[in-house]
């Protein structure tokens, strides 16, 4: 599954009634449903999802590339391209050398939604290493069993796809809301470790947060 981060950043001015309204909004996905191009939007204000007919953007600006849309026809094509390109890099064969995740089977999910994270910007900081193999320590059932180097190695080893990190998310339902809010507030601190939240972290987390909701988990991660 291909990830349009480029499409994450955007100011639309949709009409409601005879008021136009300017939101920062994320395009989770944009088509051509039967004549009419639908929009699906994830709206940073009020942390929400909705599928909106085109009839009602008035433009939509892309902060990243600084491209104005008047037409969402012409958003729907440059999406379909950058989508397109996007799948066709991911579908290049890459060998992956094994990892032995033996030691760490117990906190798998929990070790794929945080590298997820982690590793969904372009710079895996030090920081985030460091809040996730504190996680590990305190959250595995024999931390004296692990080895640093071995904890360090399959962290860098480890490469999670969007459906392992999105499988994961949906197996948090086999936690406690405790274990599912304290895994959230591990994944808040490695968004804001670097000292801001990029557009893709902020996206992954409202995801993360919007399915514990639909579970009935309302974690308080002071955001």
């Amino acid at each position: 599954m291909s990830e349009n981060i480029r499409f994450y950043n955007l100011l639309a001015h949709i009409k409601y009634g005879d008021d136009v309204r300017e939101e920062n909004v994320a395009l989770k996905n944009i088509w051509d449903h039967g004549g009419n191009i639908m929009l699906n939007l994830y709206f940073y204000r009020d942390k929400s999802s909705k599928v909106i007919d085109s009839a009602y953007i008035k433009d939509i600006m892309n902060l990243n590339t600084e491209k104005l849309y008047t037409s969402c026809s012409v958003l729907l094509r440059d999406y379909n391209e950058f989508k397109s390109q996007t799948e066709q890099v991911e579908d290049v064969p890459v060998k992956k050398a094994p990892v032995n995740l033996e030691l760490l089977k117990v906190l798998k999910d929990d070790i794929i939604i945080l590298l997820y994270i982690a590793k969904c910007v372009d710079y895996f900081s030090e920081i985030k290493k460091k809040t996730i193999l504190q996680y590990i320590e305190q959250h595995h059932p024999h931390p004296q069993s692990l080895s640093k180097n071995y904890v360090e190695s399959c962290l860098k080893a480890l490469q999670p796809t969007t459906e392992e990190f999105y499988q994961a998310v949906e197996n948090l339902s086999q936690k406690t809301p405790e274990e599912a809010e304290e895994l959230v507030q591990a994944v808040v601190k490695i968004c804001i470790g670097d000292g801001f939240l990029a557009y893709n972290e902020k996206i992954y987390l409202a995801e993360i947060l919007q399915i514990l909701r639909e579970q009935g988990v309302e974690p308080d991660v002071g955001l």
